[in-house]
């Protein structure tokens, strides 16, 4: 393992307009670089607390990772606990790097500080295993890691984007937003929310989202998919869809949007309590209006609202 840091303290003057900051304000920060080996395969875990992970993939042959903690307007001692109390340990083997933050280790600062960024990236080969895990910090991941089947991220409030490509992927969050662009479809998709919204560009072959009022928007589907969710609106589009797969959604009051490619002809059902059905497809009413049993031999489709609308369409756009 390779390390370098640097930290400085900067003493300010701060006048009577700030009086929740303490006399002595300083300015601290920490800049730390480490490497460690690489092998095909390689889990690379980290649980960040609060600081914000950038994973990318990039072509190096050691894992690279870079610190930047700052904080300014607190007092010196109370400035070098937060630095302290954000700065990672590393647990380092053959199969597997570790980089780990202790949660609340820099305890009650108290009211003060002007402004504070905490950051942690990390450039690593492809052959890596991300597992990323924060609590309110972000999460980026950029580039193709093919071996992650699933490459996992966790975060309680702040937002996620993974931009590139993975086997497959499992995502948590609780009110977090999850952004997920890939450029090659997912074999496996699985995310749970909250109130976090989730959206997915570039398919994936099965997928299943559990949310409450969290949006979900998935696109460039080409498989069977389960949804539950409680307000939350459903929008899903499929580039391909065959017979022998299933779609399952359960809504309470969210609205559904459902667009299958040209040539599909979807059987199954489209229920809802007090909500609109339309369709494109042929089917038969129940005598109360409440559910449309599709009369097609293709896919599978079981979508039961309460109070949402359902929409069912076919084409390659949104009308």
């Amino acid at each position: 393992m390779v390390s370098r840091s640097i930290l400085a303290a900067l003493v300010v003057t701060v006048g009577t307009s700030f009086t929740a900051i303490p006399a002595a304000a300083a300015q601290k920060n920490l800049i730390q670089a480490e490497s460690f080996p690489s092998e095909e395969g390689k889990r690379l875990e980290v649980d960040a607390a609060d600081l914000d992970v950038r994973v990318s993939h990039a072509d190096v042959n050691e894992i690279e990772v870079d610190i930047l903690l700052h904080i300014r307007g607190l007092g010196d001692e109370k400035g070098q606990r937060w630095i302290d109390g954000h700065t990672p340990s590393f647990a380092d083997t053959d199969d597997r790097l570790q980089i780990t933050v202790e949660t609340g280790k820099s305890g009650f600062l108290g009211f003060g500080h002007l402004s504070a960024r905490a950051q942690l990236s990390v450039l690593a080969p492809g052959e890596v295993i991300p597992d990323v895990t924060t609590t309110s910090g972000s999460i980026q991941v950029r580039g193709d890691f093919p071996a992650a089947d699933p490459l996992r991220l966790r975060t309680s409030s702040g937002n996620m984007e993974l931009n590139g490509a993975t086997a497959s992927l499992d995502i948590r969050t609780a009110d977090g937003d999850a952004q997920i662009d890939v450029f090659r479809p997912l074999s496996y998709f699985f995310a749970r929310t909250s109130s976090g919204d989730v959206q997915l560009v570039g398919g994936a072959r099965e997928a299943r989202v559990d949310t409450a009022s969290g949006k979900i928007s998935l696109n460039n589907l080409s498989g069977s998919v389960a949804i539950s969710t409680t307000t939350g609106k459903i929008t899903l589009s499929w580039d391909r869809l065959d017979p022998g797969q299933t779609i399952r959604i359960r809504s309470s009051s969210g609205r559904v949007h459902l667009m299958v490619p040209e040539g599909v002809k979807p059987q199954g059902t489209l229920t809802t309590t007090t909500g609109t059905i339309r369709s494109e497809f042929p089917g038969l009413v129940s005598a109360d209006d409440s559910t449309l049993n599709l009369t097609g031999d293709g896919p599978t489709f079981d979508v039961e609202t309460a109070s949402g609308d359902i929409q069912l369409t076919s084409g390659e756009t949104w009308g």
